[in-house]
Parts: structure tokens; C-alpha cells; sequence
């Protein structure tokens, strides 16, 4: 025990040391503050008026791909810009306790290829699950069983081929109520063809909620 007592201390040391060198700074306007995600960004976070039909039971899309709230998905997908995950779950976990807690048994990121996962490094849908119930989150029940083209490169008709028979889902689904959590949508392709393996591996219902969207 003797020897175990300095190391807080040396600990804390070290951590006010990084803090000076290294303040925590907005990953989006790089404004010193103490949060990844500023007030000022964070207030153009605009609300999303979702209207493009999905093929979820339900769904709920936190805010318009434009401005911060886009840049925020964009960096913390392409820039590896991972100290935003944890504000933005936090938003995600209190949309998730307003709208669908107790309402849904498991919770499933939706997955990327394992080589896109590979090179990224992580899966932000994953990232963006990190305050849910730890209990309820099953990465493991839906898989990307094939690579697909960035789903950005491509028009609607496109996305719809590209991603046919790209999901597989395990029997463990079945009967259960699920919510989907994904970073962006857009064309809504993605989260459709996800809701439309689980229901095919006999899940009840699909519901859906993501950072960011476009109308």
C-alpha cells in the first residue's frame, strides 16, 4: 500500500499539466471553453421537419444536417474528431428517455462494414450509443455483410440497389422491438433496408433515432 499512495497526486499532476498545455477547445469553431461542443455552436443546432417516408414504425431525427450539427456528424466521422461523440450521445440519451425508454428492447447502432470500421477505426453510430442503457445496446445483432459504396456518392435509386442484401440480422431479434441509432440520414435508404432485415429476422417492430438529418 505504501508505494501506491503518490500516484493521484502524480496523476492529477499530470492531468493539469495536459489541461494547460492542451485547454479544451470547441471542435467545431475551436473556441476555448470547457466542452467539446460550445453554447454558440451548439445553439445552431437547428430542429429537422423529417418528411420523406421511411420504412421504420417510427423515427426521430434530432437536427438539420446544415451548419454545426452537420459539421459535427462530418467531423466526427471523416476527422476522427471523437471528443464530440460524448455531447452528441448525450443529446441522443435524452431524446431516447423522452420518446422511446421503456418502449424498446434492444438498441442497435447501425454497423459498418468491417473494413470501413477497419480503416475509420470505430463506428460512429456506435460512439453515438455511449449514454444509452448499457444493457439494451446489441451491436451484435445486425451486421454489414457487404461492402457498399459511400452512400453519399450515390443519387436515391442507387443507394437502393447498392444496399439490397447488405444487412443480415441473427435470430436473436426475433419478437423483440428495436431502435435503430444512426448518425445522419439523408435519403433514408440506410436505416429502411436495416428495419427491413430485422423485420425479415422476425424483430416487431423498428424505430429510429439519429443525430442529424436532411428533409
Amino acid at each position: 500500500m505504501g508505494g501506491i499512495g503518490p500516484i493521484r497526486p502524480i496523476r492529477l499532476m499530470a492531468g493539469a499539466v495536459t489541461t494547460a498545455l492542451f485547454p479544451t477547445r470547441c471542435a467545431l469553431c475551436d473556441l476555448l471553453g470547457d466542452s467539446p461542443i460550445c453554447d454558440t455552436c451548439a445553439a445552431d443546432f437547428g430542429p429537422v421537419d423529417r418528411t420523406t417516408r421511411l420504412d421504420v414504425d417510427r423515427h426521430l431525427i434530432l437536427y438539420h444536417y446544415t451548419g454545426r450539427a452537420g459539421q459535427a456528424v462530418r467531423r466526427l466521422k471523416f476527422s476522427r474528431a471523437t471528443a464530440l461523440a460524448a455531447p452528441m450521445a448525450e443529446r441522443l440519451r435524452l431524446a431516447y428517455e423522452r420518446e422511446f425508454e421503456g418502449e424498446v428492447d434492444v438498441i442497435v447502432p447501425v454497423p459498418l462494414h468491417w473494413t470501413r470500421r477497419f480503416m475509420r477505426g470505430f463506428n460512429q453510430s456506435g460512439l453515438l450509443c455511449y449514454a444509452l442503457p448499457e444493457a439494451l445496446v446489441r451491436p451484435d445483432l445486425l451486421r454489414r455483410v457487404r461492402a457498399t459504396q459511400p452512400q453519399s456518392s450515390l443519387d436515391a435509386a442507387a443507394r437502393l440497389v447498392s444496399l439490397a442484401d447488405a444487412f443480415a440480422a441473427t435470430s436473436a431479434v426475433a419478437g423483440k422491438s428495436i431502435l435503430l441509432v444512426d448518425d445522419v440520414v439523408t435519403s433514408g435508404s440506410t436505416a429502411s433496408e436495416c428495419a427491413r432485415t430485422l423485420r425479415g429476422a422476425g424483430a416487431a417492430s423498428v424505430a429510429l433515432l439519429a443525430f442529424a438529418g436532411s428533409p
